[in-house]
């Protein structure tokens, strides 16, 4: 963020709610900015209007509001001092709508602590997302936020001019396979969208939940997919056959605490290595589509990382064989 931006910034929330940016941490994705306050409860997202319109904002506010009854770990929305949830304003002709939200308590599990109860605390949290998902599609209650599906179509279109025609090839397949699947209830709802380690912090046995900016409506092993993704490229079990460790080391304890709040039949798991190739190829676009980003580094590793996973057929194989490699040049 550059300083004049700051400096016009921080008046205006300063005067919105009482608090100074300046004594905060700023990190950018590619649609938000993210004061975190150390020490205090609270912190400020403040989004680019053309990336998320009010709409979307507010229906993503209300849903977090709505889940909070069903899991206190929900790092709910908090009002301006005007009282609102969602406050507006414009600088140097651009609009910007900024939320607080409560902080999450305890830190990001290292890799190396994950152990079965971890798995287990994760499931049950997602299983209540969706449980809860559910029953409000049951009920027809809806939430003005995109469908999946249209956003991994439109994304693709904007960045296929940066693809090799054979990766190109690669995610349309995968594209069209999900898009082929029953949007099914108990199946398909309105999921968290982002669900990574890096979006919840562990306290015990505690997992707090934040970050549902990227919220969708979607098939519900995207957010398992996400999750499984993460472990796997931030390091767990770094080395060892992926399958295997899906398979034998997460799902089975994932599962437990899932299911103990999302009824699953026979069937449920059966599209997981689908999302998860999915999910890779969503982060892959996502990727080509940026020049910058605060959070990431080194974007085009990354991108070259990415592609070399999505561009096999069988992504697990793939992403042994690249974090594998990934290993020996960082012993090097």
């Amino acid at each position: 963020m550059n300083k004049e931006l700051k400096k016009k910034m921080r008046g205006i929330l300063l005067e919105r709610y009482g608090v100074d940016i300046d004594e905060a941490v700023c990190r950018f994705s590619t649609q938000n900015y993210a004061f975190i306050f150390s020490e205090k409860p609270y912190m400020i997202r403040v989004s680019i209007s053309p990336k998320k319109s009010r709409k979307e904002i507010l229906s993503e506010l209300m849903w977090v509001d709505d889940l909070k009854p069903f899991k206190q770990t929900i790092c709910e929305p908090n009002e301006s001092l005007n009282g609102i949830l969602l406050e507006e304003f414009e600088i140097d002709g651009v609009l910007y709508r900024a939320s607080m939200f409560r902080t999450a308590r305890g830190n990001i599990k290292p890799t190396t602590e994950m152990k079965p109860m971890f798995f287990i605390c994760v499931g049950d949290l997602l299983g209540t997302i969706h449980h809860v998902s559910t029953n409000e599609r049951e009920l027809g209650i809806q939430y003005g936020r995109k469908r999946m599906k249209d956003t991994f179509g439109e994304l693709k279109n904007r960045v296929a001019v940066n693809m090799t025609p054979e990766i190109e090839k690669r995610i349309h397949a995968i594209q069209q396979e999900v898009d082929n699947l029953p949007e099914e209830l108990g199946r398909y709802g309105i999921c968290h969208g982002d669900f990574h380690i890096n979006n919840f912090f562990v306290e015990e046995n505690n997992i707090w939940l934040f970050d549902f900016d990227g919220c969708t409506y979607a098939h519900y092993l995207y957010d398992v997919a996400s999750f499984v993704q993460a472990c796997f490229l931030m390091g767990y079990k770094a080395g060892e056959d992926c399958r295997k460790v899906l398979y034998e080391d997460i799902l089975p304890y994932f599962k437990t605490g899932y299911e103990l709040n999302k009824d699953c039949d026979e069937h449920y798991w059966e599209h997981l290595e689908l999302f998860i190739a999915y999910r890779v190829a969503m982060a892959y676009m996502s990727l080509l589509e940026i020049d910058e980003c605060g959070v990431v580094d080194n974007l085009e590793q990354i991108r070259q990382f990415l592609g070399y996973i999505i561009s096999q057929d069988d992504v697990l194989d793939a992403m042994t064989a690249a974090l594998k490699k990934r290993g020996t040049s960082n012993e090097k």
